[in-house]
């Protein structure tokens, strides 16, 4: 069964993982990871893949993109107000 709808950001708190840890995990740096967590970047194809296995499936790629676009909307429309 596959799980969906899990941000990272929630992921690594419910696991009690830190940014290190999960970078560790998927083989791309802290920094990296906590802008994906933080829904301040997108993840390439790679990553995202290395994230969903890490995460068995609780993060999928529609998650992230999800979370960054939601991220990038309001950011937008709060320099426009």
């Amino acid at each position: 069964m596959v799980l969906s709808g899990m941000l990272l950001f929630d992921y690594l708190n419910e696991n009690g993982m830190t940014y290190a840890d999960f970078a560790s995990e998927v083989g791309f740096s802290v920094r990296s990871v906590e802008k994906w967590a933080r829904g301040e970047r997108y993840a390439g194809y790679i990553a995202t893949e290395r994230i969903k296995t890490a995460t068995k499936h609780q993060v999928t790629a529609e998650d992230h993109y999800n979370a960054v676009t939601k991220r990038h909307h309001r950011d937008t429309v709060s320099a426009i107000s």
